[in-house]
């Protein structure tokens, strides 16, 4: 198969419109045989959708078997619809249960039950197992295909085993057995090089080494992603109450739990009430509009406070015009510096280098780092706005008006992420918006109460 570059999807896409419009359907066929699959994703994401529908309709089935899990929301029903439910359930029969129950979670419920119903009896049972965990759960991404022993078996016997399930093709890509007591309890992890090495007499007990960590199957699939980092594993077992192994989270399930929440947060964090699941370019226009409008109008509602602060100050501004020009500059600067120190706390947060616990450490840290940064840009405020204004009473009230700001702006990236966090809320949703538009009204509020009484004392 030929090796598709990206900067070829464009004129793929090119091609196999103009080839869909003269209905050259070999040609087609011939060339998606010289297409891989992840760029058949590339490929349809281009597309219109009635392009799209009729392209998807070409793609051989074994194909679907490394697109399914990929393509998004959307594209994954239309392929569906085209290739029909009997022929979608007969290319997930040859995929793993874990890999099917996401697809599935990803389809209407009727959908889901019709295909459901159509997988061979053995792995329906398997997958409705995964499918009783929520998705964002580690019971959700884990796979239940991997070697479990007792610790009083022997080495030969528990080798026996593994290679007769490998050829049957009951294991997913793993790297460790695990073993577990007479109650399915986990006592230990035998990296699978070093069983094929010890002795075939030894018990497999005997040579287990405790877990270096795991995880509860109902915990955030985010805190086993953060485990797999701190501890730099392959995989990380999953227990249940009573500590029995109930699968494990490979590492190429932790790569995809790491991409996912890290998009999740960043279009939290950019103001999206709900994230756009799958691809951009897929994504229906009223999706996106929907998910951006509430935001939208709660942020204007919000900054509407800034336009009643600054109304109150009208006298002054009559007297000295001078101090409107510096509203844009103390805002932005406002914003920027509590998105700066907002992302960087949540951040710490999201990959649990931080805690509840830490805030007053962080709190501390901040006010400190945030008081040198006020003392940098104070006397450039100062120069600035003399330099504009010719005013000595304006330049010294927006130096220090900027001053104060960047310290509480500082403070509230902090404070807000972690008041998020104590009411149970996902940090990520204190996004730069809201932090922005908090600070323009801290910050406007702050600027004329420092100009209406220092203008009066140094004039």
């Amino acid at each position: 198969m030929a090796t598709t570059v990206e900067h070829d999807i464009e004129e793929l896409v090119e091609r196999i419109e103009d080839l869909l419009e003269e209905h050259r359907i070999d040609e087609i066929r011939d060339l998606v045989n010289r297409i891989r699959p992840q760029d058949i994703i590339d490929i349809l994401e281009r597309l219109d959708a009635d392009s799209r529908r009729k392209f998807l309709s070409l793609i051989p089935s074994h194909y679907y078997i490394e697109m399914l899990s990929k393509l998004s929301d959307d594209t994954l029903y239309e392929a569906v619809i085209v290739k029909g439910v009997s022929k979608i359930a007969r290319i997930l029969a040859d995929m793993p249960p874990d890999e099917i129950a996401d697809i599935l979670e990803r389809l209407p419920v009727k959908t889901r039950r019709q295909v459901l119903a159509l997988l061979p009896p053995w792995k329906m049972t398997e997958v409705v197992e995964l499918m009783k965990y929520p998705p964002e759960s580690a019971g959700g991404v884990m796979t239940t295909r991997i070697p479990v022993f007792s610790k009083e078996e022997t080495v030969g016997r528990a080798l026996e085993k593994y290679v007769i399930k490998y050829q049957l093709g009951l294991y997913d890509k793993v790297n460790n057995a695990y073993i577990v007591d007479s109650h399915g309890r986990l006592v230990g992890v035998v990296d699978l090089r070093t069983l094929m090495m010890v002795p075939k007499n030894k018990k497999i007990g005997d040579i287990a080494q405790p877990p270096p960590v795991k995880v509860h199957v109902l915990a955030d699939r985010e805190e086993a992603a953060r485990l797999v980092v701190k501890y730099d594993l392959m995989e990380i077992p999953v227990v249940d109450d009573q500590d029995r192994i109930l699968g494990a989270i490979t590492v190429d399930d932790i790569i995809d739990v790491i991409v996912a929440e890290s998009t999740e947060d960043i279009l939290k964090f950019g103001g999206l009430i709900e994230t756009v699941k799958g691809s951009y370019l897929t994504a229906k226009i009223t999706d996106l509009v929907k998910r951006r409008a509430t935001w939208l109008i709660i942020l204007y509602i919000l900054e509407s406070i800034t336009v009643t602060v600054i109304s109150r100050f009208e006298a002054m501004i009559a007297s000295v015009v001078a101090l409107s020009f510096f509203i844009p500059l103390l805002t932005d600067t406002g914003g920027n510096t509590g998105s700066q120190a907002a992302t960087l706390v949540i951040r710490s947060l999201a990959t649990g280098e931080a805690r509840l616990g830490d805030f007053t450490r962080i709190i501390i840290k901040e006010l400190i780092s945030s008081s040198l940064l006020a003392v940098i840009v104070a006397p450039i405020g100062f120069t600035i706005s003399y330099a504009i204004s010719l005013n000595f009473p304006v330049a010294v009230t927006v130096s220090i008006a900027l001053a104060s700001i960047v310290v509480i702006a500082s403070l509230m990236g902090v404070i807000l992420p972690f008041i998020a966090l104590l009411i149970k809320s996902d940090p990520a949703v204190v996004s730069a918006p809201l932090i922005t538009t908090v600070a323009d009204i801290t910050g406007i509020t702050l600027y004329f109460t420092i100009a209406s009484y220092l203008i009066g004392i140094i004039k």
